[in-house]
């Protein structure tokens, strides 16, 4: 039989085999979509193709459109992901239903035909219809699996910083940069509320945070009130058909054990090639509860040291006033009765003062058994730090941004953390005076050899007749520790104040 002449059927045959063989050489389900699409329109002959993905978050929507041989505004294409063929004038319209991990997954159309299609098209359109769907499945789970696993390793680099006590200012920080990588979003923040209502942010992640935080003020405050979950999508304009630029904006409540509102703000993410917007949404919810664990488990740690910190004072005044104040009382009983017994003037004087002495130590130990059963201690710096930046937020009319980096607390002395404090007040105080600024951030570092502090703000920026009150404050507060201070134009616009001291 001579084989080196195959049919025709037997060479479309191969060309069928071959298209299922080149769908199967990409690692990427949007290159392996593409080139379905071309080779169902190069192999029947149809002038026009078009595979509409189906929108898993939202029934009856589409995710993406591509096209080949046809404008996404030609009226075929408008017809067609309308549900109108009749009105296409392209002729009939061959469909292949692409079906991923036993579910809908996209149509595959082809129209426009140089001649009417009979089986052979049919076929063709069917079987590249069902090869793409098992290639783009594998692909998928790979980047998927892919996906969870740099979940996994930022699960495990967080818990790392839980070994010994938990510390919101390194751990809150890191969570915000690994879902800001994880998701390729602009902005990322955690969002609570003070005692008052307004907003605070625990951390941030992302150069324009603030802005950002302004911008989603009010939607904040719903999810806030509501609880729930707040999603939503947008493509640039003129780019509808296409989700490859498509960005999105998740709100997440975090729940707490002590009731504290905090929701997880991702702004603009952008799901990868293959990973669907609700396995985003599934990590994110994923992180957020473990952004509640963090939580409480500082929260109980915060109430277990204030429960031991209260049973010490409360152990103290009691062995204060069970014992030292009894005995001081004994002492001065004593010194009472050798006072009537005394014969000389000057003696009964110095025992009557001596016990008038012990009656004031009484009182003062008693001043300090109250004080030791009603304070409950002094803050860090660093707690310092963040309640005077967030006490601006009802002057300002926003939640600052706050970075404290570095070990602020073991680095400096009293008088240094005092300037400090007086440099960032009168920072802030002048970006509520004059800036107009709709966002301010906050960065204070110490290292080993230096402690800065930065205040970017997006306001009108440094006028030309500025006057340097305040600012000579602050200069004067730096070269009295050996310091520097740099006054700069943001960008675009605002105003960035470089504040540093040496260490």
């Amino acid at each position: 039989m001579d084989t080196t002449d195959p049919t025709p059927m037997a060479e479309e045959t191969l060309a069928i085999l071959r298209a299922v063989e080149e769908l199967g050489e990409h690692d990427d389900a949007g290159e392996v979509m593409r080139r379905g699409l071309r080779l169902a329109r190069t192999l029947t002959g149809a002038d026009a193709g078009l595979l509409a993905i189906d929108d898993d978050t939202r029934p009856g929507w589409l995710a993406q459109v591509l096209t080949e041989g046809v404008h996404e505004d030609d009226p075929l294409a408008v017809s067609l992901l309308e549900g109108r063929p009749e009105d296409s004038e392209g002729g009939p319209v061959l469909r292949g239903q692409i079906r991923v991990g036993g579910q809908e997954f996209g149509t595959l159309h082809l129209a426009r035909w140089p001649r009417p299609p009979g089986p052979r098209e049919r076929a063709v359109v069917r079987g590249i219809a069902v090869a793409m769907g098992p290639r783009i499945e594998t692909l998928r789970q790979r980047r998927v699996s892919e996906l969870h696993e740099r979940v996994t390793q930022t699960v495990w680099e967080l818990n790392r910083t839980l070994v010994e006590q938990v510390d919101l200012e390194v751990t809150l920080p890191l969570l915000a940069q690994r879902v800001l990588e994880l998701t390729s979003a602009e902005a990322v923040a955690l969002v609570g509320t003070r005692s008052e209502g307004a907003h605070r942010v625990l951390a941030a992640s992302g150069d324009d945070a603030g802005a950002v935080l302004a911008d989603l003020a009010p939607d904040l405050t719903e999810v806030m009130a509501a609880g729930v979950a707040h999603h939503w999508s947008a493509t640039p304009a003129g780019d509808q058909l296409s989700s490859d630029r498509r960005v999105c904006t998740s709100l997440v409540p975090v729940d707490t054990r002590a009731g504290e509102v905090v929701v997880l703000a991702v702004h603009r993410w952008k799901p990868s090639r293959g990973v669907s917007q609700q396995q985003v949404r599934d990590v994110l919810s994923a992180l957020a509860l473990h952004a509640s664990v963090i939580l409480d488990r500082e929260q109980g740690e915060r109430e277990h040291d204030l429960l031991t910190l209260l049973q010490d004072r409360d152990r103290i005044a009691r062995d204060l006033h069970d014992l030292v104040i009894q005995r001081l009382f004994a002492v001065g009983l004593t010194l009472q009765g050798a006072s009537r017994r005394a014969v000389n003037p000057e003696v009964v004087e110095r025992l009557e003062g001596a016990v008038g002495e012990l009656d004031q130590t009484i009182r003062d130990i008693r001043a300090t058994i109250f004080e030791l059963r009603h304070r409950a201690g002094a803050g860090s710096f660093r707690a310092d730090l963040r309640q005077l930046i967030e006490s601006y937020a009802p002057t300002l009319g926003f939640a600052p941004v706050v970075h404290l980096v570095g070990p602020l607390d073991a680095v400096t002395d009293d008088e240094v953390q005092t300037q400090v404090l007086m440099v960032v007040r009168e920072a802030l105080s002048n970006v509520a005076r004059h800036a107009g600024a709709g966002s301010v951030t906050v960065e204070v570092e110490a290292t080993a050899e230096q402690l800065s502090v930065v205040v970017r703000d997006d306001g009108v920026g440094i006028g030309a007749d500025a006057v340097e009150s305040g600012l000579g404050n602050v200069r004067a507060r730096a070269a009295e520790h050996g310091g520097a201070v740099e006054l700069s134009r943001g960008e675009p616009h605002g105003t960035v104040l470089r504040w540093s001291v040496p260490v």
